[in-house]
């Protein structure tokens, strides 16, 4: 994962990702980024259980400010090489917010969650890992 100094001289340096809402309620989030896109998201609710569902709140921009869309989350466990036993759904809420429901981590261990992104015809996967205990 790159430094957040890496992600400060980023952002301060692109315009367009400073009007990046990074911020998505009770002062806690998560950054993802890439060359072109960075996520903003936090669980709901903050803390996840195994075997509680969940849901993930999230903001998508891009580098250039033009629009994106989440097409698809999902999430894997690389070490068991499975993944999780439902589909999550994707809500598109307006304006680059999304609201991804119907997450559940069955087991503890690493869950890898991938998120597609597309702007134009250009789909890129980033990643998040979360440790559950």
């Amino acid at each position: 994962m790159r430094s957040w100094l890496t992600l400060l001289s980023v952002l301060v340096s692109t315009p367009a990702w400073a009007d990046c809402p990074l911020d998505l309620g009770h002062g806690t989030g998560i950054v993802v980024y890439s060359d072109l896109y960075m996520l903003a998201l936090r669980p709901d609710p903050l803390r996840i259980e195994v075997g509680q569902p969940f849901a993930l709140l999230m903001n998508v921009c891009t580098k250039g400010g033009e629009p994106a869309e989440l097409v698809l989350v999902d999430a894997t466990m690389p070490e068991h090489r499975h993944g999780m036993n439902y589909a999550p759904t994707v809500k598109d809420n307006g304006e680059g917010r999304y609201r991804v429901e119907g997450l559940l981590f069955h087991m503890p261990g690493n869950w890898e969650v991938a998120f597609d992104v597309r702007a134009g015809g250009e789909v890129q996967r980033l990643t998040h890992d979360f440790i559950l205990k």
